[in-house]
């Protein structure tokens, strides 16, 4: 996700039984999907700057472990711990 106000990115990843699906319900019922930078955020301010993008798409049968090690890559890539809204 990029915040397009400043520049800011977040990824995030999505496993379990509803993966890709399951997370973005969540954002689209409250902003931050459970994120603790994203919730500091206002709904609407969210809903006005931020933009979507898919980085990598896995099947239902990838081990989420694969797909965490894929977002902290992603995350180091991005350098979204140090410039953006991703703290883990």
């Amino acid at each position: 996700m990029t915040d397009s106000s400043n520049g800011k990115k977040y990824v995030g990843s999505a496993t379990g039984e509803n993966m890709i699906w399951g997370r973005w319900k969540d954002y689209i019922a409250n902003g931050n999907g459970g994120n603790i930078e994203l919730k500091s955020l206002d709904f609407e301010y969210i809903q006005k700057n931020f933009r979507y993008s898919i980085l990598e798409i896995y099947k239902s049968t990838t081990d989420d472990d694969a797909i965490l090690e894929r977002e902290s890559w992603w995350k180091e890539l991005l350098m979204t711990r140090q410039f953006g809204y991703n703290k883990n």
